[in-house]
């Protein structure tokens, strides 16, 4: 059996023992925002393929486990804790000490098999927002309920954002691959910046949640802007997340 990482979601490239690749980091992917080239350490990714594994499974513990289903990832030969192995999709957690200086090899093994290895760009910081349905942020408001069109935030109230991606952190207690963040306030140590609407705003954290692997946290406080949905953008050590909107209604 030959196993390929795909170089997009829509297409696997040809070849039966070591496929060569014209765009291998449009495989692997922040597993927020499945932006190309927006890995981190300690972030969320998504790696897309074929024959990537036997079946599909969950991880049901933390801290995480390298092996789910008879399926490893390798990054620069570090086993990476996964959360979600399928056939054609891997959900794991980038290594917290990957180098973020050169490219790093990242190869899959399925039982006995392993795939071709990738070269993979890691950078200091590289958010990613978490989203669902048509483009929204996963944001609660100040009671913690889901922002939605039907349930917009207040402009006075403050709101968070959830993300991967946020970089390096002061963590509040051990904090190991794979592990969960620990209770209380891990903040990032690289300068960023959030923008609701095209305004900035003065952010009151941007660090891990606590109990949770490579979720960060973003609590801001709400513009005061008209009734409508806008784009929210984090930036961190320059680099620019996606921008999935949030309602606001005064």
């Amino acid at each position: 059996m030959a196993l390929f990482i795909e170089t997009d979601t829509g297409t696997s490239v040809a070849g039966s023992a070591q496929p060569q690749f014209s765009a291998p980091q449009t495989a692997v992917v922040n597993a927020a925002s499945f932006a190309p080239r927006a890995l981190s350490p300690g972030a969320l990714f998504s790696i897309f393929g074929v024959g990537l594994s036997q079946q599909t499974a969950s991880a049901t513990t933390i801290p995480l486990p390298g092996t789910l289903a008879s399926t490893q990832v390798r990054v620069n030969g570090e086993i990476a804790p996964l959360l979600y192995v399928s056939p054609n999709q891997i959900n794991a957690q980038m290594p917290l000490d990957v180098s973020t200086t050169q490219p790093v090899p990242l190869s899959v093994t399925n039982g006995a098999t392993q795939s071709n290895a990738v070269t993979v760009s890691v950078s200091p910081g590289a958010p990613g927002i978490f989203e669902y349905g048509q483009n929204r942020a996963i944001v609660q408001n100040s009671d913690y309920s889901l922002n939605s069109d039907a349930n917009p935030a207040h402009p006075g109230g403050f709101v968070i954002a959830y993300l991967t991606g946020g970089g390096p952190v002061t963590p509040a207690g051990p904090l190991t691959t794979g592990g969960p963040a620990p209770n209380g306030a891990s903040p990032t140590t690289l300068n960023y910046s959030i923008s609701v609407a095209g305004q900035t705003v003065k952010p009151y954290y941007l660090g891990l949640t606590p109990g949770f692997v490579g979720l960060y946290q973003a609590d801001f406080p709400v513009p005061n802007v008209a009734t409508g949905d806008y784009p929210v953008v984090i930036t961190v050590n320059g680099v620019p997340s996606n921008g999935p909107v949030m309602s606001i209604a005064p």
